[in-house]
């Protein structure tokens, strides 16, 4: 089934400009033979040459020799690399229907624009604008096509990934690449495509060469054997199996209180995350334009994560399914399953944040650390005093198996999660009930459904 096209966002797109690139046959094939396999590329021009187009906009690339094909991409960005010349970065580039310039533009009947159609087709510049008007008509007959759904499904998706930690959707986006990571899946980048666009999965950055559809694409050296649309995606390399859920206000989120749930099937260990956003406490404020909207940037000295009710209820989840069922099992620094993400809101997508485990956190509530001068609780950067973990060690102990669950308490929680997966609210409503009165072992026996 083919994913319907954000018309508001592309008519935005589409606005923003489109130019054209002219490429021989064998430039396609020397570009085609290269990493990424055409996908993503770039090239030099004179500056003058180079600034036909514009960041963040759309490309024409069309090929001619002995056959002619047509691609769609999206300019990534235009670099002074010397005094005389530019490097233009093409990235989410893909075939398209129909395969040339001419079948394209035979679609245009009006004939206001039969000047900028003779004067596209007679030039033989290599990089050049299309006329705004045209420019968008041409956008508007390709996004016609069903087949070209999936092209502009991942332009648009990469163009709309959030830059800052202003929402959920950033703290999933981060989350969903945090995991991806932790299984070395840390090349650059190509968007993924999936049904559901509210799930972190439906608009992450994966690996170079790489685009994902539901339909199942692929992935040099992995595979995408099941997808669906409860925010669940598993693949395969050499063995091995990653599986990332997100939560995404679904079931699984209610039952363990968490955003993220990653599982390493190498070590039988599961990890999950939950993200925070730490607030500005004092401090000067100014807005910068970075973009739209502008980003409004803090000066402060001090960043806090207010432990509110929700926050403590989510705690409480956690608990109930914090043991460990197999202690003689495989060496873990930490058998825990729950960590927090903290990180500051307005800053970059990229920015490391901070980790925390469950039993650190409940500790340092215990101790008194996270008490205020009103007697509120909050976690601040002054109190934790560097004593936490960053994205990247966490990372490495992700992956080597040191943390996370061992195979008792993975199986079990695995059959939690495709239990809330399947059944939905009254699974999990039932295995909450189950909690109150048993253990976590007894409540995996009676209570989750074969």
């Amino acid at each position: 089934m083919t994913n319907k096209i954000d018309e508001k966002n592309l008519k935005a797109l589409a606005q923003r400009g489109l130019s054209l690139l002219r490429l021989t046959e064998n430039r396609w094939i020397e570009l085609e033979a290269c990493r990424n396999r055409g996908t993503k590329f770039s090239l030099t021009f004179p500056h003058a040459i180079s600034h036909s187009g514009r960041p963040n906009t759309l490309v024409l690339i069309a090929t001619t020799g002995r056959t002619h094909t047509l691609r769609l991409g999206l300019i990534r960005s235009i670099q002074a690399i010397s005094t005389l010349d530019s490097r233009v970065m093409f990235d989410c580039v893909l075939m398209i229907t129909p395969r040339s310039i001419n079948a394209l533009v035979a679609g245009v009947t009006s004939a206001t624009l039969r000047g900028p159609i003779n004067k596209l087709k007679s030039e033989t510049v290599e990089f050049q604008p299309v006329s705004k008007k045209l420019g968008e008509k041409l956008i508007a007959l390709i996004a016609e096509v069903p087949a070209n759904a999936a092209v502009f499904q991942r332009i648009l998706a990469e163009v709309g990934r959030p830059k800052y930690y202003e929402n959920g959707h950033a703290l999933q986006e981060n989350a969903v690449n945090l995991a991806l990571k932790a299984f070395g899946v840390v090349d650059g980048a190509k968007s993924v495509a999936l049904p559901g666009g509210n799930t972190a999965i439906g608009a992450v950055r994966l690996q170079e060469d790489a685009v994902i559809e539901h339909d199942a694409r692929w992935i040099p050296g992995w595979h995408l054997s099941n997808s669906d649309l409860t925010g669940k995606a598993v693949f395969t390399r050499r063995g091995e199996q990653l599986e990332v859920f997100t939560a995404n206000k679904r079931p699984l989120e209610e039952l363990f209180g968490v955003d993220l749930i990653y599982l390493n099937q190498a070590r039988g260990s599961l990890v999950m995350v939950q993200y925070k956003m730490m607030e500005p406490k004092g401090g000067k404020r100014h807005r910068i334009k970075n973009g739209v909207p502008n980003i409004e940037q803090h000066e402060v000295r001090e960043w806090t994560v207010p432990i509110n009710a929700q926050f403590q209820s989510e705690m409480e989840r956690m608990k109930k399914f914090d043991n460990d069922l197999s202690p003689e099992g495989p060496y873990r620094l930490n058998p825990g399953a729950f960590f927090f993400k903290l990180v500051r809101r307005h800053s970059a997508i990229k920015s490391a944040g901070i980790m925390l485990t469950l039993q650190h956190l409940t500790q340092l509530i215990e101790d008194g650390c996270t008490t205020g001068s009103r007697k509120g609780l909050s976690i601040s950067y002054s109190v934790l005093d560097g004593h936490y973990l960053r994205s990247d060690p966490f990372i490495e102990l992700v992956r080597s198996g040191y943390i996370g669950t061992r195979s008792g308490t993975t199986e079990h929680l695995q059959t939690l999660i495709e239990a809330a997966l399947t059944g939905g609210r009254s699974v999990v409503a039932a295995i909450q009930s189950a909690m109150e009165g048993l253990s976590l072992e007894e409540s995996n026996r009676s209570q989750v459904p074969e």
